[in-house]
C-alpha cells in the first residue's frame, strides 16, 4: 500500500515517539517497582539486625530464652523497643511526697509515645529456639519466603529468628505506587498525543510545497510556458520549514528559467539554420532554372558559382555535424605527440598572403622560450581547423588598413594562444554571445561581402572543450577582438560516451 508523504511521515514520527514512550516509560515503571522493593527489603533488613542485637542483649542474662517462650508482655516489650516507644516501667513508682500543704501532687500526663517506624516487621517475626521450636511471633504458612538470622551470646547460638518477605505493597505504599504509576500513564498518553499533532503539522508543512513541486513539474513535463512556484518568504508562498525543500523550489524556479531560455535558443536555431541552407539553396536553384530556360549556358564561369555554392553549403552542413557531433561528447580527436611551437607557427604564417591581399598585416610573435620546441600531445588538425577559424573571423571582419597578431606562451603545462585584431571592435554586451552558435555581430564588423555562418567560434570552443582547455573573448588592445584560448600540453582525452536528455 502507498502512502503520500504526510501521511508516512506521521506515522514515522507517531511511531517513534511511541516506541522511546513505551521504552522510557517501561524503564521508569520497572526501576520504579525495583527500586521500592529494593527500599522495603534493606528497611526489612536493618530492623531485623537490630532486632536481633536487641534479642542479644536480652538473652544475655537468660541464654535459655525461656523468659521469652510463651510470654506476650516480653514480646510486645520487644517489639515496643524496637518501634522505640518509650516503655513505661511495670513495677510501681515510689510517689512523690506530699507538698508543704499536706496535698498529694498533681499527678503528671505520661509523655506521648514515640510513632513507630514504618514498616514494622511485629507481624512477619517468629522466633525458634536452638531447637527450632516455636518461642514468639505470629506463626506463619511453611511455603512463605523468609530470612533467618541466628541470636548468639557468647558465640554460641541460643535462638533464630525469621522474617518473612513482606507481601505486595498494600495501603500507603500501594496507593503510593498507584499514584505513580497513573501519573506515568498520563504523562505517556499526553506525550503522544503532542507527537501525534506535531506530526500532522510537520508533515502537512513538508508536503504542501512537495505537491506544488508535483504540480508545477507535470505542467512543465506537458510543456506549458512560464510556471513558476512562489518562493518560500513571498506573499501566498508556503514555507516548509526545511531549507532542503526551499531551495528545491529556488531551483525547479531556475531550472524552468533555463529550459525557457534553451527552447528560445533551439527554435531560434532552427530558424537561423533553415535561413542559412535556404540562401545558397535558392541561388543553387536559380542558377539551375535558368540553365533548364536556356536564358544561361553552362559555361565555365556559372558552373564555378555553381560550385561556390556547393562548397559554401558544404562547409555549412560541416560546421553543424562538428558541432551537434561535439555537444554529444563524441568530436574525435586523434591525439599524437608533436612540436606545438613548429606546428603553430607553420599554421599561422599559411594566411599571411591572404592577409596581405586583404590590406592587412599578420604578424607571428611566438613566445620566448630557452626550448625551441614546445612537446604537445594534441590533434594537431583540430588545433589547426582552430586556429584557421580565428584567424579567418579575424580576416573577415578587420577593416584595412589594419593588423592581426598571432602570439602565444606556455606557462606550467598550459599552452596559451591570441588571436587578436585592430578595429572594429566587439561591444561588452556582445563578448558572452560570441561563441554561440550562428551568432553574428552588427554589420559595423562586418567587411564588404565577407560573410560567415556564424559557426567557427563555436566550433573553436568545442576543440578547446575537446583537449580539456578554454577559450575566452575580450577587447583587444589594438581596438579590434582579442580571442584567447587556453591548451593544456598533455590534456587527458575526454570520455566520449553519448551523453543521454
Amino acid at each position: 500500500m502507498r502512502l503520500r508523504i504526510a501521511h508516512q511521515l506521521s506515522l514515522l514520527l507517531t511511531a517513534a515517539v511511541v516506541l522511546a514512550v513505551l521504552a522510557v516509560g517501561g524503564v521508569s515503571l520497572w526501576s520504579l517497582r525495583s527500586g521500592f522493593g529494593d527500599y522495603l527489603r534493606l528497611r526489612d533488613e536493618e530492623q531485623l539486625t537490630r532486632f536481633v542485637q536487641l534479642l542479644e542483649r536480652r538473652a544475655a542474662t537468660d541464654p535459655s530464652m525461656d523468659w521469652l517462650r510463651g510470654n506476650r508482655a516480653a514480646q510486645r516489650d520487644l517489639m515496643d523497643e524496637l518501634s522505640g516507644r518509650l516503655l513505661q516501667p511495670r513495677t510501681g513508682r515510689p510517689e512523690e511526697p506530699p507538698d508543704e500543704r499536706g496535698e498529694p501532687p498533681p499527678r503528671r500526663r505520661p509523655p506521648p509515645p514515640r510513632p513507630a517506624v514504618a514498616g514494622n516487621i511485629a507481624d512477619r517475626i517468629v522466633v525458634r529456639d536452638v531447637h527450632g521450636d516455636w518461642l514468639a511471633g505470629r506463626r506463619q504458612p511453611p511455603h512463605l519466603a523468609r530470612t533467618v538470622r541466628a541470636v548468639q551470646v557468647n558465640g554460641a547460638d541460643v535462638a533464630f529468628v525469621e522474617l518473612v518477605a513482606e507481601p505486595e505493597p498494600e495501603g500507603i505504599d500501594a496507593r503510593f505506587l498507584q499514584r505513580q504509576t497513573r501519573g506515568m500513564l498520563i504523562t505517556a498518553l499526553s506525550t503522544i498525543a503532542i507527537a501525534l499533532l506535531a506530526a500532522w503539522w510537520v508533515a502537512g508543512r513538508w508536503s504542501r510545497p512537495l505537491r506544488q513541486l508535483q504540480l508545477a513539474t507535470h505542467r512543465i513535463a506537458r510543456g506549458e510556458p512560464g510556471v513558476r512556484i512562489a518562493v518560500p518568504g513571498t506573499p501566498g508562498a508556503s514555507r516548509s520549514g526545511a531549507m532542503e525543500i526551499d531551495e528545491l523550489v529556488t531551483d525547479v524556479n531556475a531550472m524552468v528559467v533555463a529550459l525557457a531560455k534553451l527552447e528560445d535558443s533551439r527554435r531560434h536555431w532552427i530558424a537561423q539554420i533553415s535561413h542559412e541552407l535556404r540562401t545558397p539553396l535558392a541561388v543553387l536553384r536559380g542558377e539551375m532554372e535558368s540553365i533548364e530556360d536556356g536564358a544561361r549556358q553552362p559555361t565555365p564561369t556559372v558552373m564555378a558559382s555553381l560550385r561556390e555554392e556547393v562548397a559554401q553549403l558544404t562547409r555549412l552542413v560541416d560546421d553543424l555535424h562538428t558541432l551537434a557531433v561535439a555537444d554529444l561528447g563524441q568530436l574525435p580527436c586523434h591525439f599524437t605527440a608533436g612540436d606545438a611551437h613548429s606546428e603553430l607557427t607553420r599554421m599561422a604564417r599559411r594566411f599571411e598572403t591572404r592577409a596581405s591581399q586583404l590590406g592587412l598585416v599578420l604578424s607571428v610573435q611566438p613566445g620566448v622560450t630557452a626550448i625551441p620546441v614546445i612537446p604537445a600531445q594534441w590533434d594537431f588538425g583540430r588545433i589547426e581547423q582552430l586556429l584557421s577559424n580565428l584567424l579567418e573571423n579575424s580576416l573577415r571582419y578587420t577593416r584595412a588598413p589594419g593588423q592581426v597578431n598571432v602570439h602565444w606562451r606556455t606557462q606550467g603545462d598550459t599552452m596559451h594562444l591570441t588571436v587578436e585584431d585592430s578595429a572594429p571592435g566587439v561591444t561588452a554586451a556582445q563578448l558572452d554571445q560570441l561563441f554561440d552558435p550562428l551568432f553574428r555581430v552588427d554589420s559595423a564588423r562586418t567587411r564588404t561581402g565577407q560573410h560567415g555562418s556564424g559557426l567557427g567560434l563555436s566550433i573553436v570552443r568545442a576543440i578547446a572543450q575537446a583537449h580539456r582547455g578554454m577559450v575566452a573573448a575580450s577587447a583587444s588592445r589594438f581596438g579590434g577582438l582579442a580571442i584567447q584560448v587556453s591548451l593544456p600540453l598533455q590534456p587527458r582525452p575526454l570520455d566520449h560516451s553519448p551523453r543521454h536528455s
